[in-house]
């Protein structure tokens, strides 16, 4: 299973939700989760993606978790499974194959793991990407 697949996955889910989607990589997670515009707002939610048979890394659990309210942002575990008894992302054999994802036979659940300092917003609630970046 190639990691390349999931994050697509996830990135089609979250843009599917109405958010602007970017890569995480200098937050430590796969993907960072925009409201609106980036140049206008900061953003709200960081996600790491993993899949259906992946062990979870305890370590790099608890040290998204503890970066989050620094970073003022929302941690958001993403699982990808499949919507047939297998659980099983099917393995792409070229890079070039991650946009022919059927992202209709996947699904993907959300854990949000919220502090006080960066509680956990639904996008349909006012104030959602309230962190408006100075003019």
């Amino acid at each position: 299973m190639q990691s390349e697949q999931l994050i697509a996955i996830a990135r089609h889910h979250f843009e599917k939700k109405g958010y602007r989607v970017h890569s995480g990589l200098q937050f430590g997670c796969e993907l960072v989760l925009y409201a609106d515009s980036p140049g206008r707002v900061h953003s709200d939610f960081c996600v790491m993606v993993v899949g259906p048979k992946e062990p979870l890394d305890w370590r790099r659990i608890q040290t998204l978790v503890r970066s989050m309210p620094g970073l003022h942002k929302t941690l958001i575990i993403a699982c990808v499974k499949r919507f047939d008894d297998s659980r099983t992302v099917p393995d792409i054999k070229d890079e070039m194959q991650v946009d022919k994802v059927d992202y209709l036979q996947n699904k993907v659940e959300e854990l949000a793991i919220a502090s006080e300092h960066a509680p956990f917003k639904h996008k349909n609630i006012k104030g959602v990407g309230m962190q408006v970046k100075p003019s």
